[in-house]
């Protein structure tokens, strides 16, 4: 929630209600970004050059999905 002015309570009680609400979906990108991790320090950290640009933008993605965030305003209008 860099891009809105939220506070840390905010922003930690949207996360939590998101991952409430999805408990199946947070389970599995959980997994996901184990094995991703794990493979990349495997490959002496070198997956890192992939997988952590590919799991950033999946992420924010993601909380485009999950989070309404219109009607917060913005940090620089």
């Amino acid at each position: 929630m860099l891009g809105r002015r939220v506070g840390l309570r905010q922003a930690l009680l949207t996360s939590a209600r998101a991952v409430g609400e999805n408990p199946v979906a947070m389970l599995l990108w959980a997994l996901v970004i184990l094995i991703a991790t794990s493979l990349s320090l495997a490959t002496a950290m070198l997956g890192f050059l992939v997988t952590v640009p590919v799991l950033g933008h999946a992420s924010w993605h993601a909380y485009r999905d999950l989070v309404d965030a219109e009607g917060a305003p913005l940090r620089n209008p």
